[in-house]
């Protein structure tokens, strides 16, 4: 297999169409289908059904999908890495949470790069097992989730312990205690922060579906600000905003304790010397 003919199986798997990802690419049709026919070829397999109106995969091609985008990741991250040699002594990729970026990580990753402007910096966002798979692929170097894995290859270190706040909006009319167990009531929109989370909340709450679900922070954020919702947080974003005068915090009655939501630090156990100087300065963080 080569570069460029994963990179044509990657456009046609996503346009469904030669001529459009002939024109995507800067290539002729005909360089598309040379290119497709050598990889299928060299896998022994074909990779697409193809008629007059369609494109699409073989139960091959879906299972080389996954593989060809993290091959193509992997090449594209080691290039930019050797890019950058002439202009900075390191390069470190990390990857987080939109809600950690958002709230957690900014400042400390802000203070990083003040204090090693020699050090090159990328950010990537997604989920706890975006993160985790892209460690693993090799292209993030340093991570922060909320659901810690459990692989020989990653070394994982409990990072911040965070309490759950119920809040609203400051010009709310809501100031007594709220019972959550008749939260579902309430203008409540709801957000999951976690495994742990998620458990205590059922327990608590239900598992009923809420009129408004997010599954993200800033969009949280929002709703939270714009209107009189109740909305249960982390502390490190609720004292945000609570700080500013913008949310206040109620008190709540639940069954059962709430979860203290806890971030971890994970990294490639290889990559160590790499990571040094961020992890310590993340832990003094």
């Amino acid at each position: 297999m080569e570069i460029q003919q994963l990179r044509a199986f990657l456009s046609v798997a996503q346009t469904k169409n030669f001529t459009k990802s002939a024109e995507l690419m800067f290539i002729s049709q005909s360089t598309v289908t040379m290119r497709i026919k050598a990889l299928e070829q060299a896998l022994g397999k074909q990779l697409f059904e193809r008629d007059n109106r369609q494109v699409l995969l073989t139960t091959t091609g879906k299972e080389l999908l996954d593989y060809a985008k993290r091959i193509i990741e992997l090449v594209d991250e080691g290039s930019r890495k050797v890019g950058m040699e002439e202009t900075f002594e390191d390069s470190l990729v990390i990857g987080s949470l939109h809600s950690l970026w958002d709230y957690l990580l900014f400042p400390i990753m802000k203070e990083f790069q003040a204090k090693h402007p020699r050090t090159a910096l990328r950010f990537i966002t997604g989920h706890s097992w975006d993160i985790v798979q892209h460690i693993l692929d090799g292209m993030i170097d340093f991570g922060v989730v909320l659901i810690p894995p459990t692989h020989s290859e990653i070394e994982v270190l409990p990072f911040k312990k965070e309490e759950i706040k119920l809040v609203t909006n400051a010009d709310s009319n809501f100031t007594n205690e709220v019972d959550l167990a008749n939260l579902s009531e309430s203008p409540y929109i709801h957000m999951d922060w976690g495994p742990s989370y998620k458990q205590w909340f059922e327990e608590n709450v239900g598992k009923e579906t809420h009129s408004l679900m997010v599954d993200h922070a800033s969009l949280y954020i929002q709703y939270l600000l714009s209107d009189h919702f109740l909305g249960l947080l982390p502390s490190v974003i609720a004292d945000t905003f609570i700080q500013r005068g913008e949310l206040v915090s109620l008190p709540f009655r639940s069954k059962t304790k709430p979860p203290i939501i806890q971030s971890y630090i994970i990294y490639p156990k290889r990559k160590l010397e790499s990571i040094k100087r961020l992890l310590e300065h993340m832990l003094q963080a």
